[in-house]
């Protein structure tokens, strides 16, 4: 084991063994023994550092004649030590010592954590090390300092081991083996402690790391509930939007259809009107023959039946778009024959159609009626063709769409069907999702199948499902139970 040792001890001072009686040592190397157990078990049970190292040094100091020892902590700034214990070392002493920055010559303590090797003052009045501290050591009755370093198991310097007496003393091998021992112990306990340290501020500030995460992401949920719900408000205000505009497109084949049949009415009524006119003027010159009158009575009832027919199929049409727009904006179930009700769907789109070459094949029951749901049926139904005449053909292709209805097991099953280019794969698993279309140039909201899909399943309580590939058209199914 190296030390340092400046200067040498005067050949006056015999060097003198750190147990009582060298010869009866056992009792002594007992005591000790029982304080490096003691001080393990506390460091094993917990106990903070000073109080573990404490027992450890007050079991050298009551084993050996007139010693006094202390540990002194480095400093996390790698260039001071602290006073960590002396339980037998004057409080002024260390209170002067704690703090203390290490050098090559300060101290024996200082001096040995500065070069990591044992510092031994035999004589701290005669010692240059000791120079600045000769005062504060005779006010503390302290004449030799032995310092070993007390190491990590990586070489790194943990501190220092002092062993303080109040005489000239040289060290032994006996006494350098005790203080080498003593400082590897030291440094397992300190190692292990401030590992142990490290790993509890580390888990702290984890901790810490955990709740502010946590806080950060209970205000991201918060904001992302609020995305959320602002998302539904647009797309409901989009649903609005979309009921708006198809009742804007019943408004104009309400417009279309109504005005031919009143126009005929108001013709054979303007014709009856002239007929009138010329009837009285006849009569009124006793001109009226009973041919003319004859003549007059025939015209008459074939204009009030053109008139009553017209006035008729205009008021059956006013109240079909009256009809389909209770259904859209009241989901309330009716009994409703299902062929009628695709034929007048078919009306209220046909100015939106016009400008598409479509032919529609309906597979129905003249004499089918079901208790369900006809404004969400509408809905599907006008979603699913204008989806049709939107993506499935290209402008002026004509195409060919079918409607098939079948009932199985007390469901209804609805077959949709046209002839255009196709999906690919990629476009079928994003169809029911909401504002994803193809169309955005012309005009698609990418809602429409969104729309069915929310209607089928909410409303319905069914399902609906898609078959596509490129080149083999669409097929959607729709299958619900009814009521």
């Amino acid at each position: 084991m190296l030390y340092m040792r400046m200067p040498a001890m005067p050949s006056s001072v015999k060097a003198q063994t750190p147990f009582k009686n060298l010869e009866i040592s056992a009792i002594s190397q007992k005591a000790v023994e029982t304080g490096r157990n003691n001080a393990l078990n506390l460091w094993v049970m917990g106990a903070p550092i000073d109080q573990v190292l404490c027992a450890l040094v007050s079991a050298i100091e009551s084993a050996c004649d007139d010693l006094q020892c202390s540990i002194m902590l480095m400093n996390a700034d790698g260039k001071s030590m602290c006073a960590l214990v002396g339980p037998s070392l004057p409080e002024f002493f260390l209170n002067a010592i704690d703090g203390l920055d290490i050098g090559p010559s300060v101290g024996s303590c200082g001096a040995s954590a500065y070069s990591g090797q044992p510092v031994v003052a035999a004589d701290i009045h005669t010692h240059p090390y000791w120079k600045p501290f000769r005062e504060l050591c005779q006010q503390a009755n302290l004449r030799a300092c032995w310092s070993y370093p007390i190491l990590a198991t990586d070489g790194k310097v943990l501190g220092t081991f002092g062993m303080y007496y109040s005489t000239v003393r040289e060290p032994s091998e006996q006494d350098l083996e005790l203080i080498r021992t003593e400082a590897s112990i030291a440094a397992l306990i300190i190692e292990k402690m401030q590992a142990s340290e490290q790993l509890s501020q580390a888990k702290t500030a984890l901790e810490k790391q955990v709740q502010q995460r946590n806080r950060e992401l209970d205000k991201s949920n918060k904001q992302l509930r609020q995305a959320l719900e602002q998302r539904y408000e647009v797309q409901q205000h989009l649903l609005e939007i979309e009921n708006l505009a198809s009742m804007g497109s019943m408004m104009s084949s309400l417009t279309h259809e109504v005005n031919t049949p009143i126009g005929v009415a108001v013709t054979a009524a303007s014709h009856l009107q002239a007929q009138l006119q010329k009837s009285r003027l006849l009569f009124e010159q006793n001109q009226l023959t009973r041919s003319a009158l004859k003549a007059f009575y025939d015209e008459s009832a074939e204009a009030m039946l053109i008139i009553e027919r017209n006035l008729q199929r205009s008021a059956e049409l006013v109240s079909t778009f009256k009809q389909l727009s209770l259904d859209q904006h009241n989901q309330q179930p009716r009994t409703f024959n299902l062929s009628s009700y695709v034929c007048e769907i078919l009306l209220s789109l046909k100015p939106k159609l016009k400008k598409y070459k479509l032919q529609f094949c309906l597979e129905l029951d003249p004499d089918l009626e079901i208790l369900s749901h006809p404004g969400a049926l509408s809905q599907i139904l006008i979603n699913l063709i204008m989806n049709s005449a939107m993506h499935a053909f290209e402008p002026g292709q004509a195409g060919h769409i079918s409607v098939a209805v079948q009932i199985q097991d007390n469901h209804l099953e609805l077959r949709y069907q046209d002839d255009g280019k196709g999906m690919t794969s990629e476009t079928l698993s994003h169809i029911f999702e909401p504002f994803f279309t193809s169309a955005k140039q012309r005009g698609g909201s990418g809602l429409g199948l969104h729309i069915c899909k929310d209607l089928v399943e909410k409303i319905l309580h069914g399902s609906i499902r898609c078959q596509s590939a490129p080149g083999q058209g669409c097929q959607f199914v729709v299958r619900f139970p009814l009521i």
